[in-house]
């Protein structure tokens, strides 16, 4: 053996070794850890609520529980969280801790020192009494650590923050869910990242800046409003869930942001399959009529287009699910608008969104191949398809960003021909008066149903709001406001 070759050897050995450290190293980080390393990571506004509460609720002894969709973002927004704002902290994660693990928050309670002290060896991390955080991820998976949560508060040591999706639970014979709603616990809804986000991941902060001073003084865009127009056509088909946004800013390859997309779907159809209590046929019904629902002229639900015989109290269920998943926003009929729309809705007459536009651009074309310049001219509008249902849905994804949990909508038919007569898409409150919301395909469409409206409802209704994709103009008490301007507008 020359020494030759056994230099080669020592080379290649010492590269086996570096690769295996280095592999060693990559599964010791965390998802906010990879996210940094790999360029997918992307600040989120929402981030400030759990300083806030850090700095407030916690210290009254409330944990914080962050809840939304599957692939939203709510683990590494929590690991974020803790990196940032804390001494140490022990992340469990129940959909793959050990079975003694789990046994801990079940047999180890009444000694709180053996079991703070078990979760250290077991997760290698230090405590600080008052300076660590403890992660409780995918919690609804494992409800004795909810019911854990009353204990590990009442001690206080450590401030204790929860994740979870009702999406990822499966039901059997469970009749009462209320084990799951401590009382001792603030929510943070974690949704879909924003225009304004994306903006600041893209790294276009003159843009955001511009587009904020525009909307402040109620100017048009002028010259700026293509340029920013063809950043939301894009945002608009990526959507808003983190590895979809991520991926597209690293590779600008829409058909691996669309591979992203798909896996979301085909994730939201393994869930619907394992449910029990919620027949599984209804939600995969419901949830795959969406898109077609939305392109009709009126938009609203109906269950005779998956079964003539379909009864509302045999799909309401399904339909309250989804929502509860963060997987659509349901919006309802208002039928005597007020500053409490709630008052006046009629349950049965309801419009279903999808909580991120990008994913109902993907449910619309699941079945197409994938194929960069389809999407692409998906972007730039040259398929002629109905873009109507694409800019309504994001309108109902803006106004559940703005915190409106419940959206509504007005319609009243002719009572002999059960014809619409007057329409508006959305209502919202401002000033503590109803704004009524109309998305137009252009400035030009008609508003009849508008100006109705106004007449009908004087005094209870603020100036009307013109969604639409051309730039911002005043016309009396109307406002044509550009789509993508909506976000900073509210």
């Amino acid at each position: 053996m020359t020494l030759k070759y056994l230099a080669v050897l020592w080379e290649k050995g010492i590269l086996w070794v570096s690769v295996l450290w280095e592999n060693r190293k990559m599964n010791e980080l965390d998802e906010y850890e990879l996210a940094l390393k790999y360029g997918h990571y992307v600040e989120r506004d929402v981030y400030i609520k759990l300083v806030e509460w850090k700095n407030e609720d916690a210290r009254n002894h409330k944990c914080l529980f962050l809840r939304g969709a599957r692939r939203v973002g709510k683990s590494c927004l929590a690991l974020e969280f803790a990196h940032k704002e804390y001494a140490s902290f022990i992340k469990v994660s129940f959909d793959r801790a050990s079975e003694d693990t789990k046994n801990l928050f079940v047999d180890s309670l009444e000694n709180l020192d053996y079991f703070y002290d078990q979760l250290s060896i077991v997760y290698n991390k230090k405590l600080y009494e008052g300076k660590s955080l403890i992660i409780l991820d995918e919690i609804q998976l494992f409800k004795p650590a909810r019911q854990a949560i009353k204990t590990l508060l009442l001690d206080g040591r450590y401030d204790i923050l929860e994740t979870g999706s009702l999406a990822s639970i499966v039901k059997k014979d469970d009749k009462d869910d209320s084990y799951l709603l401590p009382s001792e616990e603030m929510k943070i809804d974690v949704l879909p990242i924003t225009f304004k986000e994306y903006l600041r991941a893209s790294g276009k902060i003159d843009m955001i800046d511009f587009i904020d001073k525009t909307v402040a003084e109620r100017k048009a865009f002028s010259a700026a409003y293509r340029n920013i127009y063809k950043e939301f056509r894009e945002y608009l088909f990526v959507g808003g869930m983190p590895k979809s946004v991520a991926t597209y800013l690293k590779t600008r390859n829409l058909v691996k942001v669309e591979k992203e997309k798909r896996e979301i779907i085909e994730l939201y159809y393994d869930d619907f399959n394992r449910q029990r209590n919620v027949n599984s046929l209804y939600l995969t019904s419901l949830f795959n009529l969406i898109p077609s629902e939305l392109s009709n002229h009126d938009k609203r639900f109906k269950l005779s287009h998956i079964n003539s015989n379909a009864r509302e109290r045999e799909y309401g269920a399904a339909f309250n699910w989804l929502k509860d998943a963060y997987i659509v926003n349901l919006c309802f009929n208002s039928t005597d608008p007020s500053v409490v729309p709630l008052l006046n809705s009629d349950g049965n007459d309801v419009k279903a969104y999808f909580i991120d536009t990008g994913l109902l651009y993907t449910l619309t074309f699941m079945k197409t191949e994938e194929d960069e310049l389809f999407y692409k001219s998906l972007i730039h509008d040259k398929l002629h398809i109905n873009e109507g249902m694409y800019m309504e849905n994001y309108v109902g994804q803006v106004l559940r960003a703005k915190g409106y949990k419940e959206l509504f909508f007005y319609e009243k038919r002719d009572p002999k021909t059960y014809k619409t007569i007057m329409e508006i898409d959305f209502l919202c409150i401002q000033r503590r008066k109803v704004c009524p919301i109309e998305v137009k395909s252009s400035d030009s469409s008609s508003l009849i149903s508008l100006k109705k409206f106004k007449e009908k409802f004087d005094g209870r209704v603020t100036s009307g709001l013109v969604i639409c994709d051309s730039d911002y103009k005043n016309e009396g008490d109307i406002c044509y406001l550009p789509i993508f301007a909506l976000d900073w507008y509210l």
